[in-house]
């Protein structure tokens, strides 16, 4: 009996997690002013992230219609291309099931009006709220990209202006990211019943470091958000992170070095290492180094090492990067990804500060915070 009663409650479980999962439809209806009567072009509806579009749709007298199903709430986006395959901008916006009315104009799709949909009204309030941080943030990553260019054509060279320039850019850029985090980390405490909590844990959690809080958020979200496709994304990419928390020890690996020799992570024990993710063609990872290599001067006689981990494909270009920096810690290469892989990197430049066990003790230490950690705890 009792073995029955406990596949029945496993049975009713895995029911109402498929039923969560359940496509439902959608349907969006709006009209798009300002497009040339001449034009055939077309709108194109695509969920955020895929490379291709989910359905397309041609303009009826300023009108158009999507119906299709989604397991929801998703991310998607909306642009318009004209017969001479020319793209606008994009209108970034929320699908779910049910109604959604847009009203946009082509050069200010971005700006469209959209009804019927508590979600995005939420959405845009939050980005109303925050404009000036959003906006600061915006116009800095405008620059960032600029600079990010300008040093690409002075191929990396230590006296470009650029490096100075994006050293100045970064230092403002995290002071605004960090404030955008703590409004993002308020409103999801604040609000564990809304969909929108479970994107802004999402944008949250891109930054690694951030894992252990955003599982303690996760844990106070409602049942009925913790079941759609997105709260389980969520809660899949939290258990990949679980052996790469603050006290845990890092996993093991062994790599090969510029001169061909194997390293393995376990030859740093007795010291405190940087385990560091970058690759050369990488632009803010090249900025970074000079962070690394200040620190590296002041606290290698300490025993404190550095661990470069490259994911170039061009083994090259990743030693000719080695020398151009000044690369003088131990340097290794992941070309296929593996170690990459086993550490959940979605994005360089990325590191592990480990202590002389191999506990991890800090987590994408970016700019002047590796050095201030070295100083606290050497």
């Amino acid at each position: 009996m009792k073995r029955i009663t406990l596949i029945t409650f496993a049975l009713l479980g895995l029911i109402a997690v498929l039923h969560a999962q359940e496509k439902a439809t959608y349907e969006i209806q709006g009209t798009l002013s300002g497009a040339p009567k001449s034009q055939k072009g077309k709108l194109f509806l695509q969920r955020y992230n895929a490379d291709f579009s989910l359905d397309s749709a041609q303009l009826e007298q300023g009108g158009f219609r999507f119906k299709g199903t989604t397991e929801g709430p998703e991310m998607a986006n909306l642009f318009y291309i004209n017969n001479a395959g020319e793209r606008s901008e994009t209108l970034d916006f929320y699908l779910h099931k049910g109604k959604i009315e847009i009203k946009a104009k082509l050069g200010l799709l971005h700006k469209a009006t959209i009804k019927g949909s508590a979600l995005n009204a939420d959405a845009r309030n939050f980005d109303d709220v925050h404009k000036t941080i959003l906006d600061s943030i915006s116009a800095l990553t405008s620059d960032y990209f600029k600079a990010e260019e300008t040093l690409s054509q002075d191929s990396f060279r230590m006296d470009s202006p650029a490096r100075i320039a994006i050293n100045k850019i970064d230092v403002s850029l995290n002071k605004w990211s960090a404030q955008l985090s703590k409004e993002q980390t308020d409103y999801v405490a604040q609000n564990p019943n809304n969909p929108l909590s479970l994107f802004q844990l999402q944008r949250l959690l891109k930054d690694t470091s951030n894992q252990q809080l955003v599982s303690e958020l996760y844990d106070k979200l409602s049942p009925a958000l913790k079941q759609t496709a997105v709260g389980q994304e969520l809660h899949s990419q939290l258990v990949s992170l679980e052996n790469l928390k603050i006290g845990d020890i890092a996993p093991e690996f062994t790599l090969t070095d510029t001169t061909g020799k194997q390293v393995n992570l376990s030859d740093f024990r007795g010291k405190y290492v940087l385990v560091d993710f970058w690759a050369s063609w990488c632009v803010p990872c090249r900025v970074e180094n000079e962070h690394v290599q200040k620190a590296y001067d002041a606290y290698k006689g300490k025993g404190f090492e550095v661990l470069g981990i490259s994911t170039d494909f061009v083994l090259n270009s990743w030693k000719k990067a080695v020398a151009d920096d000044g690369m003088t810690w131990t340097n290794t290469v992941d070309p296929d990804g593996k170690v990459s892989g086993e550490y959940h990197i979605k994005s360089i430049p990325s590191n592990y500060l480990l202590d002389p066990t191999g506990k991890i003790i800090g987590i994408n230490l970016r700019g002047e915070s590796l050095y201030e950690t070295l100083k606290n705890t050497l």
